[in-house]
């Protein structure tokens, strides 16, 4: 399982970060800007899932970041990773296994997405 996904971006920087953004939310995450230009992903109740753990089923929390940088030829790169001091921990081990498998999932259908739109050059699942 991929402790990270970075996608190589073609085209205008904009028009690639606005892409993943609607890939995103096409999942159901809501986005947000972190400080450094980034976003953050939320999808899912924390307070549902502090109360019910893992039993907290569709309403799980899920947290997603996503950081960008350009490659040595000018691409974009994001970087889409697992914020592991969510719902992974207040879930347990089931948590863990449910957050991976929507991470998973989620960088496939964001992967899928970019293709179709002719902007991803090609994807590295990071260990």
């Amino acid at each position: 399982m991929p402790s990270s996904y970075d996608y190589f971006l073609n085209g205008d920087h904009g028009a690639a970060r606005a892409a993943l953004q609607g890939a995103l939310e096409a999942q159901g995450f809501a986005i947000t800007a972190t400080p450094t230009g980034g976003f953050y992903a939320k999808r899912g109740s924390t307070s549902r899932t502090l109360l019910l753990g893992a039993m907290a089923g569709s309403k799980f929390v899920v947290n997603l970041l996503v950081d960008f940088m350009a490659d040595d030829q000018g691409r974009l790169v994001a970087r889409l990773h697992r914020d592991m001091t969510s719902g992974a921990l207040m879930g347990g081990a089931i948590g863990a296994a449910k957050t991976a498998t929507v991470f998973a999932e989620t960088g496939d259908a964001v992967a899928a997405t970019l293709h179709a739109q002719q902007l991803l050059a090609h994807r590295i699942d990071n260990p």
